[in-house]
């Protein structure tokens, strides 16, 4: 399976680790305690007035210490409290990888990474939220495995600490929405090719183990959502400027050594406008954007070689069609303004298309296909000498289905993204399955398999891997 080029799907069967998780609730004990009272002796009072004075001093130490106790005061500490934890949530994962092909070092036991997700929400009594979270992880396998690793690996997956959503949002009026702060705004339809999904970048450190709802940055922006009828009116500020995350070399996806380019360091700010309408069975978007190109091109005039994002004109639109259990959608943009490092020079205008279709006739399955193309308006051949060679004309299909069982406790998943014409150009499959174990523990295991035809592609067709992990989610 490994030599040559792989032809269509593979049956995959997963065991799924059952644990059972048991918890045991703890009961604190609330001891009285009373303080010792002196009591001086009096030789002219006999032993029942001593017992007397005793017991009414001790019945009053009592009540007096007590009373610290009663309802009302119990209930005022825990409504503090309450209120103190009262929109904390988080979850705890523990994630592990196999690579069965993989070369050295990155074969048998990939990754061992323990990650916990804090995330906070505050609503206000006006209806403004307020919202926050955080995630850290720690990857013990390169501790554990006594193996060369390079130093760029080692940066990006041993640990950790990355801020994803901080925002406030609220209602300035009846029919206008405020949002400002880290966040992602997806635009588009299709949940497998982006097309019009612009705005946010995505870490791509370790490609196909997850889809791409997962794998969007949020950045600090300022929104307006504005009202009117059916339609919305939103204006969009970006004013952070972030790009993808790639994977670093001479790690498994990338097996180059580093060529040591920097990065420009952008700090302006960008601009996005969405006009949207909802109405009784279908809906469309309309989107404008001047944002920093996430791919960007290395600049070589310089004395350091410079990896630029230079600013591009986007227009696009997108459209969803409700036909009873057919969802029919479409996505189309237009980019100009685009440079390339073989062509540095010279700018390139780029039409791109998506259209796609689900269906959901079946009770609890999804089944989905998108197929995309990416044209150059204006092709110059020196795009094949790009680090990924560019044609005139790029097509990506994506299948997929998904299916819930034992009362949605259990989802089965498989994802097919190929590009070519033919499909002949390379991509990977994914089959995976999300277990609910207990109450807010779960398990997510399954395999992914890269597929050679491209350069890209050949160089990732050996890091096929098995990963499962369990969650925790508190």
């Amino acid at each position: 399976m490994r030599n040559g080029h792989k032809t269509g799907l593979f049956v995959l069967v997963l065991l799924l680790f059952s644990t059972g998780i048991y918890a045991e609730s703890i009961e604190e004990t609330l001891e009285g305690f009373s303080e010792e009272n002196s009591v001086g002796s009096m030789k002219q009072r006999d032993s029942l007035e001593e017992e007397k004075v005793l017991e009414n001093t001790q019945e009053m130490g009592q009540e007096g210490l007590l009373s610290a106790f009663d309802d009302e005061n119990i209930t005022e500490i825990d409504e503090d409290n309450d209120k103190m934890l009262e929109g904390l949530s988080g979850k705890w994962t523990q994630f592990i990888s196999y690579a069965y092909y993989g070369n050295k070092p990155h074969q048998g036991i990939t990754s061992f990474r323990t990650s916990l997700l804090l995330d906070y929400e505050h609503k206000f009594e006006n209806h403004w939220r307020f919202k926050i979270n955080a995630k850290a992880y720690y990857d013990s396998i390169y501790k554990i495995r006594n193996q060369f690793y390079s130093q760029d690996e080692l940066n990006q997956f041993q640990s950790e600490l990355r801020l994803y959503d901080a925002y406030i949002e609220g209602s300035l009026q009846e029919n206008i929405d405020f949002k400002l702060g880290r966040q992602v705004v997806v635009w588009g339809r299709s949940d497998t090719i982006r097309i019009t999904d612009i705005l946010n970048p995505l870490d791509n450190r370790r490609p196909g183990i997850v889809d791409i709802e997962d794998l969007r940055l949020p950045v600090t922006m300022a929104k307006i959502d504005w009202f009117i009828g059916d339609w919305r009116i939103t204006p969009i500020a970006i004013l952070e400027q972030q790009y993808s995350l790639n994977p670093p070399f001479g790690s498994a996806f990338n097996p180059m050594k580093n060529p040591h380019i920097t990065e420009k360091n952008d700090k302006d700010i960008s601009y996005a406008l969405s006009i949207g309408g909802e109405f009784s069975g279908w809906d469309m978007n309309f989107y404008a954007a001047r944002i920093r190109d996430d791919l960007g091109y290395i600049d070589f005039s310089k004395q350091q070689p410079l990896l630029v994002h230079d600013k591009v004109n986007m227009l696009g639109t997108a459209l969803n069609i409700l036909s009873g259990s057919w969802l029919y959608k479409a996505e189309l943009a237009y980019f100009n303004g685009l440079k390339f490092t073989s062509t540095q020079n010279k700018n390139f205008q780029r039409t791109d298309l998506l259209l796609g279709v689900e269906y959901k006739g079946i009770a609890d399955t999804l089944f989905s296909y998108d197929i995309s193309l990416r044209h150059f308006n204006s092709y110059d051949t020196k795009l094949l000498h790009e680090p990924n060679p560019l044609e005139q004309d790029t097509y990506q299909h994506a299948f997929r289905v998904s299916s819930d069982f034992m009362n949605a406790t259990l989802t089965a998943n498989y994802l097919i993204s190929l590009f070519g014409k033919n499909l002949d150009q390379g991509g990977f499959q994914r089959f995976w399955v999300k277990y609910e174990l207990a109450d807010g523990v779960y398990s997510n295991a399954g395999i992914v398999d890269y597929i050679g035809g491209s350069k890209l592609f050949d160089q990732v067709k050996n890091s096929d891997m098995f990963f499962i992990d369990i969650s925790y989610s508190f």
